[in-house]
């Protein structure tokens, strides 16, 4: 357990590295996707093993929400909750909704850097993800 832990302090050092204006890397969403899914931070995080991608808010030109929602839709999946609002202290913070084995999130007023946007709604979404938990309806 100290093993991850250290592993966790440690990436998080790296992180804020990277984060640093000067030290700006144009790849850093990738870097972050490979630590989310690591084994060993999800499990230092007490996250279910799962499947990082990256996040998007509802207002980022790199990846618009309709075409997620048309690429979504080509699957066919089936549907286990219907396309609602999210809240966050009595505010919409988005919209969801919920396939069988995937969970379609957006985050009212973010770009495609949703922490750098709205960091409370990201960490909303995140404490939620972690928790294996939707986010509230009201």
């Amino acid at each position: 357990m100290v093993f991850v832990f250290s592993h966790v302090i440690e990436s998080i050092i790296v992180l804020n590295w990277f984060f640093q204006v000067n030290n700006f890397d144009p790849c850093w969403q990738y870097i972050l996707e490979f630590y989310f899914n690591d084994s060993m931070v999800q499990k230092a995080l007490h996250a279910k093993p799962t499947s990082w991608d990256l996040c998007s808010g509802d207002v980022g030109a790199q990846v618009p929400i309709t075409s997620s929602r048309y690429a979504i839709n080509a699957l066919n999946l089936p549907i286990e909750t219907a396309w609602r609002p999210w809240y966050l202290n009595k505010e919409v913070g988005g919209y969801l909704e919920a396939y069988k084995g995937l969970l379609l999130i957006t985050v009212r007023g973010a770009g495609h850097t949703v922490p750098s946007y709205q960091p409370q709604r990201a960490l909303s979404l995140f404490s939620s993800f972690l928790g294996g938990i939707l986010l509230p309806s009201s």
